[in-house]
C-alpha cells in the first residue's frame, strides 16, 4: 500500500493536533468532557483522556498500512486505493474533530450541540462509504462481510453494490432529519435508517446467494 499525497494530510493534522494538546493542555480543566448522550446529559473525565484519544488518532493510522499486509486477499485494497486512501484521511479528521470538540468544550460542555455535529458526522460518512462500496473487492477486513458474500464474488459485488445505495440513501435520510426535525425525533429516524440498511442488506446478499447456488 503506496504512501499517497493525502497521507501527507493527515500527518500534518496529527502533528498540528499535538502542537495544540501541548500547548493548551496546561489551560484546560481538570475535568473534562468525555461523553455527549443525545439527552443532553455529559460525562466527565480528567483532561488527561485527551491524550488517550490522541493517541488512539495516532495508533489508528499506521494500522491502515499494516492491515493490507496482514490480510490473505491483501492485493485487493489495491483494487480500491482510492477508497482506502480517503478512508485513511477521513477517519484521522473525524477522530482530530472529536478531540477538539472535546478540547473547545471544556469550559462549557454545552458550547456546541455536540448529538447534532455527531450525527451530521455519521450521515456523511455513510454517504461517504455508500459511494465505495461498489467498488470494494472481495477482502477479509473491510466492506460487508458474511458467509454468503465470502463464499461467492458475484454475491459479494451484488450485494455492495446493493448495499452502497442503502448506504447512500441511508446518510440522507439521516442527515435530512437531523437538519429538521427534534433531537428525540432525528435520533429514532437515523437508528431506524442505519438498522434497516443493515438488516436489509444482510438478507439480499443470502438472496444472492441462493440465486447463484441453487
Amino acid at each position: 500500500m503506496k504512501f499517497r499525497k493525502t497521507d501527507y494530510l493527515a500527518i500534518a493534522v496529527l502533528i498540528a493536533v499535538l502542537i495544540q494538546l501541548v500547548i493548551m493542555y496546561p489551560l484546560l480543566p481538570d475535568q473534562v468532557v468525555t461523553n455527549w448522550g443525545f439527552d443532553g446529559q455529559v460525562t466527565y473525565g480528567h483532561k488527561s483522556n485527551v491524550w488517550f484519544l490522541y493517541g488512539a488518532n495516532v495508533l489508528l493510522f499506521p494500522m491502515f498500512f499494516i492491515i493490507p499486509k496482514v490480510d490473505p486477499k491483501g492485493k485487493s485494497y489495491e483494487k480500491v486505493s482510492g477508497f482506502y486512501t480517503a478512508f485513511r484521511l477521513v477517519m484521522v479528521l473525524f477522530l482530530a474533530g472529536v478531540l477538539e470538540l472535546v478540547i473547545f468544550s471544556a469550559e462549557d460542555a454545552h458550547r456546541f450541540n455536540v448529538g447534532k455535529i455527531v450525527m451530521i458526522a455519521m450521515s456523511l460518512l455513510l454517504i461517504f462509504i455508500g459511494n465505495y462500496l461498489p467498488k470494494c473487492k472481495n477482502n477479509y477486513t473491510m466492506g460487508i462481510k458474511n458467509m454468503w458474500t465470502y463464499a461467492d464474488d458475484r454475491v459479494w459485488n451484488d450485494t455492495h453494490r446493493f448495499g452502497g445505495v442503502l448506504f447512500v440513501l441511508a446518510g440522507i435520510v439521516s442527515l435530512a432529519a437531523t437538519l429538521l426535525l427534534s433531537e428525540q425525533l432525528y435520533f429514532i429516524i437515523s437508528m431506524i435508517a442505519i438498522a434497516g440498511t443493515v438488516i436489509v442488506t444482510f438478507v439480499y446478499s443470502y438472496l444472492s446467494y441462493k440465486k447463484y447456488n441453487r
